[in-house]
């Protein structure tokens, strides 16, 4: 390479000799860095004419031809230093400790509001509840029954263990271990037996019935063929029932003689408004029949009625 430069460096350096007559007064002034600076853009020049495959030597309007540019050089600036913002440490989510199943209860899809979900003795509302799981609040899991969808867990801050349905929980954890728990028996329900009242009954005042009253008769006469009494009279006889208190009534026949009293015929019952019976009589007498309520208090007044013995012969 350096054969290639001397073919060129002399003729080069001639045509700088000539050239250098023709410069103006102002070249003249120009730095002898300024003449290094040229000779070495000719010769830059002539090298990558050579690189490039020509061999002809270039003339002095080849290099009068030729545009100088001159760079110069910016120094550079040491960049001020900018203070970076100190962010803060990135939070870490610490793993649990351990891979205990949890529950937490939350709401479900299907649902918009969170649920506080009851933790009873078994599963259904057939079993009391002891403890009530608040949201967002977590028990460890301890057994599982996957039939009914409840979780047993234990009791947070408390005691013992309770079945948590499953509708409103989201486990986290291996469930894959945990015991499956057997349904306890159904409770037997406690029955509260309802309070006897008792009555006490207000004394009342106990009256004796009312009298009866309408009383008529009807009858029928026959001759007995002796001289006393002469005819057997079959008497049939109604009335009306004014009283509700009765036990029944009492029947009386007066023969109707001088000095005669009313006898005792017998009685009917309760709510009863007639009655028949036979007696001997005599037609010149003016019988009579009585009737009379009567109960535990006492007797009513009597209705009486007078028997007709127009029938008799």
């Amino acid at each position: 390479m350096s054969k290639g430069i001397n073919k060129y460096f002399l003729p080069l350096l001639l045509i700088f000799a000539l050239s250098a007559c023709n410069l103006s007064v102002a070249t003249e002034g120009v730095r002898s860095g300024e003449d290094a600076a040229l000779l070495l853009t000719i010769t830059a020049q002539a090298l990558i004419l050579e690189q490039a495959g020509q061999t002809s030597t270039p003339t002095a309007a080849d290099v009068q031809s030729q545009t100088i540019v001159y760079i110069t050089a910016t120094p550079e600036v040491a960049a001020s230093a900018t203070t970076e913002a100190v962010l803060p440490p990135a939070t870490v989510d610490v793993p649990p400790s351990s891979n205990t199943p949890a529950v937490t209860v939350s709401n479900s899809t299907t649902v918009t509001v969170s649920i506080a979900t009851n933790c009873r003795t078994g599963p259904g509302q057939a079993y009391p509840s002891i403890f009530g799981l608040p949201v967002g609040q977590s028990a460890e899991v301890v057994g599982k029954n996957t039939s009914t969808n409840y979780w047993i867990i234990k009791i947070p801050n408390g005691n013992g263990t309770c079945w948590l349905w499953g509708q409103y929980a989201t486990v986290t954890g291996d469930t894959s271990a945990l015991p499956t728990v057997a349904i306890p028996p159904t409770p037997t329900p406690t029955i509260t037996p309802t309070p006897k009242v008792t009555v006490t009954p207000t004394p009342t005042t106990a009256f004796a019935p009312a009298a009866p009253s309408g009383l008529s008769e009807t009858n029928t006469c026959t001759p007995t063929g002796l001289p006393l009494p002469k005819y057997d009279l079959a008497i049939a006889v109604t009335w009306q029932d004014n009283s509700s208190n009765e036990k029944g009534f009492k029947i009386y026949f007066d023969a109707g003689f001088g000095g005669s009293a009313p006898v005792l015929v017998g009685s009917v019952g309760a709510n009863t408004t007639n009655v028949t019976f036979t007696w001997g009589v005599n037609k010149e007498f003016s019988p009579k029949v009585y009737v009379e309520a009567f109960n535990d208090t006492g007797t009513s007044s009597q209705a009486q009625v007078n028997v007709s013995t127009a029938g008799c012969p």
